[in-house]
């Protein structure tokens, strides 16, 4: 099969502005400039960000973000996930993550978005069940304080046991989670479904994306480095589709988009945001990147 049709008629391609721009997590004038020029791009329909932590230029930017006229997700980028755990079972750090996240959530109201992307925190093997019932509960506050705002919460599943080591974690867990939610009546939450995150969970494209089904609300296509435990970028680093040494190119593209098509998550009649996730190629421009990005997507499009 070959599809002669846009991949833009089956869905709204975007970009994740934080990643193509790294240096924002460190440079405050540099995350509101490059923000504010991101948000004119005509190629893009969708997108990721977040705002930085200071009261003038979030004020700035949210007003562009809102007037943008593009889907925006809200990221919890700039939350320290590593150091602070949103399954810790320490009532001070579940009292911090909910003063900062709250913060965040008026940020995402503030710029209009449609869904919040989060992350479980880290696992505790030695007491899974206690972080899970923890990160339950968040889950039902988080649910709640987006209600008002017509956000939905988007759980972005990550590796357990090579990089981030996240309590969520197995697909299979997070589908178990969402549908536990949805029984009692939190609907506001589903699946950000990462690609490049899959082959560090040992997860297979087509089985992790058939397993989501209807709870995948968003998807980030891009890249990750596994079998080169030396690799400057190995583990999750966000390095773009095609990088050599990368799990992720214009083949297993192909494979994730034919899967995304056959699952319902691309269709015409229901175009949902697909988003490229990616560092900019070594060396190179961001531009540079989503040039070469886009040329791959076009061209597994046309293969699926």
């Amino acid at each position: 099969m070959i599809m002669t049709e846009d991949i833009r008629e089956y869905a709204k391609l975007g970009l994740v502005h934080h990643l193509l721009y790294p240096a924002c997590t460190d440079d405050a004038q540099y995350h509101e400039d490059t923000l504010a020029e991101f948000l004119k791009r005509d190629d893009i329909e969708a997108l990721d960000c977040c705002l930085p932590y200071s009261d003038g230029r979030r004020k700035r930017l949210m007003a562009q973000v809102r007037a943008c006229g593009k889907d925006v997700a809200y990221a919890l980028h700039l939350f320290p996930a590593r150091k602070i755990s949103i399954s810790s079972l320490d009532i001070q750090e579940q009292a911090i993550t909910k003063l900062i996240i709250k913060d965040q959530i008026e940020m995402a109201a503030a710029c209009c978005a449609t869904g919040f992307v989060f992350v479980s925190g880290a696992d505790i093997p030695e007491n899974r069940p206690a972080a899970r019932d923890a990160f339950y509960e968040f889950c039902k506050w988080f649910c709640g304080e987006l209600k008002p705002y017509n956000i939905c919460a988007l759980l972005e599943p990550f590796d357990r046991t090579i990089d981030k080591k996240y309590l969520y974690g197995p697909i299979s867990d997070c589908v178990e989670l969402i549908e536990r939610l949805h029984s009692e009546g939190f609907d506001n939450i589903g699946i950000e479904l990462d690609m490049a995150h899959l082959p560090l969970m040992f997860e297979g494209f087509e089985d992790a994306i058939k397993a989501c089904g209807k709870h995948i609300k968003r998807v980030h296509l891009g890249n990750c480095v596994l079998k080169d435990k030396t690799h400057p970028l190995y583990g999750d680093m966000h390095p773009p589709m095609g990088l050599d040494s990368g799990e992720i190119d214009t083949p297993e593209l192909t494979v994730i988009l034919k899967s995304l098509l056959e699952t319902g998550f691309l269709d015409k009649n229901d175009r949902k945001p697909l988003i490229m996730e990616m560092k900019p190629f070594p060396g190179k421009t961001p531009e540079y990147t989503i040039e070469e990005t886009y040329k791959r997507l076009h061209e597994a499009w046309k293969a699926v």
